[in-house]
């Protein structure tokens, strides 16, 4: 009888680590290590966040964390630093228990 495989295994690449060098905002960097106006990145396009090698398990954290920051950073950019802006609105009642 011939032999029943489960699955194949067969190498690939699971997480790159270079990319689009950025700032503490997200902001990418031109050659100049100037951050270029309205351009952000985050995830596996940008680089330099595990320095030479990744523990694993945290390449879905800075994912998590630099697209928050990214986020945070273009709709800023986008929209000002106006107080009626938030990335998360509140509540027109939460605003009345806070007067």
């Amino acid at each position: 009888s011939e032999p029943f495989y489960v699955a194949i295994i067969t190498p690939v690449i699971h997480y790159c680590m270079g990319g689009l060098e950025i700032d503490c905002d997200s902001a990418v960097l031109n050659e100049k290590g100037q951050a270029i106006p309205g351009l952000y990145a985050a995830g596996e396009i940008a680089g330099g966040v595990h320095g030479n090698n990744r523990l694993g398990g945290n390449s879905l954290l800075d994912c998590v964390v630099f697209g928050r920051v990214a986020a945070k950073a273009a709709c800023k950019w986008m929209f000002g630093n106006h107080d009626e802006f938030r990335s998360c609105p509140i509540p027109k009642e939460l605003k009345e228990l806070t007067k």
